[in-house]
């Protein structure tokens, strides 16, 4: 019996979809590495924006043969890296002056905009190029993702830990 290439594109997302639920939440984005990646770059005088492609890794090695599973990775990634944000804006706003903590979320609004904005034109693009799909999704995912994490890195780039201790050298002398 041959099936129609739609109940073959459902199974198959239906068989991806049940095997990689469980690799997706093994295969989380590791923090701690991306923020020492952060610092390693800024105490190099670079931009720490290239700590995305590591962070993102994961969902590049199989990307071309199995991109539904890049597609779930890649929403996966977003949705940590907007958790990692939402975080960071609460300590912020429980640590920083408070004039602080609003230029960190209209600094991250605009990020987060701009960048999401250009999702939406390259997604317009290949489908007036029309480019299959399946692949229209994995690379709106990858760019949604990267937007998160982007707008993630230069919140600690930006504006990075509120000093705990604000008494200066001066202050502490005997």
């Amino acid at each position: 019996m041959k099936w129609p290439p739609a109940t073959r594109r459902a199974a198959s997302l239906m068989l991806v979809l049940a095997c990689a639920a469980p690799a997706s939440a093994e295969d989380r984005l590791d923090l701690d590495t991306v923020r020492s990646c952060i610092a390693t770059a800024i105490d190099l005088g670079k931009k720490p924006t290239g700590c995305i492609d590591g962070a993102h890794a994961i969902c590049l090695q199989d990307a071309t043969e199995t991109p539904a599973v890049a597609t779930l990775c890649f929403e996966d990634a977003r949705a940590q890296w907007s958790a990692a944000i939402a975080a960071r804006m609460d300590h912020l706003r429980d640590a920083a002056p408070e004039r602080i903590a609003a230029l960190a979320g209209i600094e991250l609004k605009y990020d987060l905009l701009s960048s999401l904005v250009q999702c939406d034109r390259m997604e317009e693009l290949a489908i007036l190029r029309e480019i299959p799909a399946e692949e229209i999704r994995t690379q709106k995912s990858r760019c949604t993702a990267t937007a998160s994490g982007l707008a993630y890195i230069r919140l600690l780039w930006r504006l990075p830990d509120p000093d705990p201790d604000p008494i200066t050298p001066e202050d502490k002398q005997p």
